[in-house]
């Protein structure tokens, strides 16, 4: 579920792609950011938006019976959801809201059927619950003064510690609070053959690179890279 530890596990897949796909050749600093505490067996985890489609999409394969969804679904294509949505479009940007009972079935079935588009839900389960902005995400920004970046986007709360393990993959002490952000360093764009669209090009580009880690383990920094193909 966790894009960064696929890459570190030389697991990524076509959803690590798509979390590559906005950006050129550059330095992106303050992205993928994770805010993680546990107090007993609850484990409350805040990040910044990259995250929110695949905490939707781990939710949903826990729905049993019916949830209420509410959130917005953010796309360029016109969806067809089987009933009224609320539609608001700018400059070509499509954004659904939602404010609706689904089954496991048919929420897992919108999102594997429109994979571009940027789901941003909030909904509960037994397994837990999700609360994410309904609004289009802004760049990483700079905390303020000595602060650290907020990851406020998304909120994912579960009495599942295993859940702890998927952002705290290469942690191996006992901790309180875990915070980690990264910083994407994108060297090269490979195009794969044949494909002369620009959008297509820039859809379909491997970006390669290096991702830096920056934890803060109670307070202790740790600062780890890797090189990433996606």
């Amino acid at each position: 579920m966790n894009f960064i530890k696929k890459i570190y596990e030389g697991n990524g897949d076509a959803l690590t792609h798509m979390q590559f796909r906005r950006f050129s050749k550059g330095i992106f600093e303050n992205r993928a950011l994770v805010d993680l505490t546990v107090k007993g067996k609850k484990v409350k985890v805040k990040t910044s938006f990259e995250f929110a489609p695949e905490f939707a999409l781990y939710l949903a394969q826990t729905i049993d019976g019916t949830t209420h969804v509410t959130g917005a679904v953010i796309t360029l294509r016109d969806l067809d959801f089987g009933f009224d949505v609320e539609k608001k479009q700018f400059a070509g940007v499509k954004r659904y809201i939602l404010d609706h009972d689904f089954g496991r079935d048919q929420l897992l079935g919108l999102m594997h059927d429109n994979p571009e588009a940027l789901f941003l839900l909030s909904f509960s389960t037994l397994y837990g619950s999700l609360k994410t902005k309904a609004k289009s995400p802004k760049s990483g920004k700079p905390g303020k003064d000595d602060e650290e970046p907020k990851a406020d986007f998304c909120t994912f709360i579960t009495n599942d510690t295993n859940f702890v393990r998927e952002f705290t993959f290469d942690v191996s002490q006992k901790f309180a609070h875990f915070y980690v952000k990264h910083t994407f360093i994108i060297e090269k764009l490979v195009v794969p053959h044949g494909v002369t669209d620009y959008l297509e090009m820039r859809a379909q580009a491997q970006r390669e690179g290096i991702i830096r880690r920056i934890k803060l383990i109670d307070g202790v920094e740790e600062v780890s890279e890797i090189f990433f193909s996606a």
